[in-house]
């Protein structure tokens, strides 16, 4: 069996948690600690020509496999250009992916490259400067991503899900041709609404930006095995993170201000935060 996972910071682990949703996930469709876990390198070019290690240890010894493709600060564009060469290069030698578990990032990131053809991540957070994707064409873009992959998976008999993390922009998706097109029996939440807020809300993310924690990345796993009727093989949430770890998410100092503000946080950047404690403060006063 051969796992294929993308997305950003919100796929790949963040210290201090090792394990991500799609570690549980794995473990699920494949035997805990049977399978072989490769690394995919940064950008199209890269993600690709990482592939020769697994194609060599495919041809060699054809086990389970878990190729993984997710990085922080990633955008959609990325995300799409990288999972879209990776599965027709695999096709191009005979190898077909069983499952594809693609997460959507942030709808006004984008990438730059150097003259060294070194790339950029451009987001809130990183290079910013450079100039972020605007509405609509940031929604319009990523719903053409979804469905050219959409197309891709189905053709390919590629099971597959989508987790939409951050919410697409309702104005757009209404005003556009494409959402009707978008099969949402693959979806693990709806477009409009996504997971980043209402995780915010419930208490699964570790900080204001909304990355999960330990109850996220339990709940993005149920969610995506819900897709494939495999939800039922998860076991209880201890049997995946350590005690403490559950603890630290359980009494965490910023989770209330997190909740209290988890609709109204957008990128949970150092601006963002600074105007709603201004706003708490005006409102004290």
């Amino acid at each position: 069996m051969i796992i294929y996972s993308n997305g950003c910071s919100h796929t790949a682990p963040n210290h201090p948690y090792f394990v991500s949703y799609i570690d549980i996930v794995s473990e699920v469709l494949m035997k805990e600690n049977e399978y072989e876990s490769i690394k995919l390198g940064r950008g199209v070019e890269d993600s690709v020509s990482s592939l020769w290690h697994f194609n060599n240890e495919f041809v060699k010894d054809p086990h389970d496999f878990l190729l993984r493709n997710s990085q922080h600060g990633k955008s959609n564009d990325l995300i799409f250009f990288e999972t879209y060469n990776v599965v027709k290069y695999l096709l191009s030698k005979n190898i077909k992916l069983d499952y594809a578990i693609i997460q959507f990032s942030g709808l006004n990131r984008r990438f730059q490259t150097t003259p060294e053809g070194k790339i950029l991540d451009v987001n809130p957070f990183e290079n910013f400067d450079l100039g972020v994707k605007f509405e609509p064409i940031a929604t319009e873009q990523s719903l053409q991503y979804m469905l050219i992959l959409q197309d891709l998976f189905k053709s390919n008999d590629i099971k597959y899900c989508f987790i939409p993390y951050m919410e697409f922009d309702s104005e757009v998706l209404k005003d556009s041709i494409i959402p009707q097109l978008i099969d949402n029996d693959f979806l693990v939440k709806g477009l409009e609404v996504g997971c980043r807020n209402k995780f915010r809300i419930e208490g699964k993310t570790c900080d204001a930006p909304g990355h999960p924690n330990t109850f996220g990345y339990y709940e993005l796993a149920k969610l995506v095995l819900e897709k494939f009727n495999l939800e039922s093989k998860l076991k209880t949430i201890d049997e995946y993170f350590e005690l403490e770890l559950i603890e630290l998410d359980t009494f965490r100092e910023d989770r209330n201000f997190i909740k209290l503000n988890g609709d109204i946080l957008g990128d949970g950047t150092d601006d963002d935060i600074e105007n709603i404690r201004d706003s708490e403060r005006k409102n004290l006063i």
